[in-house]
């Protein structure tokens, strides 16, 4: 019978929480910031806001901000009445780097640091030097192909790990990759 009081005394319920501890998360509610708004202004003004609506105005800045915040968002949907300064399908011209993207059959992502994801690697004790290409879409053989072809690589000394998908090239060639991969719009 000792045991159980104890034991019991965890499961009693708990109080709210202070309003400190989850007023940072109200900031973003439309009623609270209603009432915070109108307990911020005189109660001249506010008497005044009653009368002519049921609900405070927001300031001019936030108009502002809201028609901007439409105009760029109408400007990115397809369906929107307000037409974009895109050209037109019809319109478009196609550019040299999108034509040399139709050649490739890979793609190469960036990092989310916006570098391209070609990385050194020392083994073996630092004696044996790779390069290695990751975030690597698309036929990967090729990118192999190019860059051996590229660097001038004996036969064997850029393969694809068969696990990751990842090119690796014997041999520290970082700069020439990142040049090669720039040059290709990567």
């Amino acid at each position: 019978m000792a045991l159980s009081q104890p034991v019991l005394s965890f499961l009693r319920p708990l109080g709210p929480p202070r309003p400190s501890s989850f007023r940072h998360l109200l900031r973003f509610s439309t009623a609270s910031r209603l009432s915070l708004e109108a307990s911020a202004s005189p109660p001249s003004a506010s008497a005044s806001a009653a009368s002519t609506s049921s609900t405070p105005s927001p300031p001019q800045s936030r108009d502002a901000d809201i028609a901007a915040a439409e105009a760029a968002t109408d400007a990115d949907n397809p369906t929107s009445p307000i037409p974009s300064l895109k050209a037109l399908p019809s319109q478009r011209v196609p550019s040299p780097a999108s034509q040399l993207q139709k050649e490739l059959k890979f793609h190469v992502a960036r990092t989310p640091s916006n570098f391209l994801p070609v990385y050194k690697d020392a083994k073996a004790g630092g004696n044996k030097h790779l390069t290695t290409v990751r975030k690597i879409t698309g036929d990967a053989t090729q990118l192999r192909d190019e860059l051996s072809e590229l660097l001038a690589l004996p036969k064997g000394h850029a393969f694809i790990n068969p696990v990751t998908g990842h090119v690796v090239v014997k041999g520290w060639y970082k700069n020439q990759i990142v040049k090669y991969l720039e040059s290709k719009n990567f």
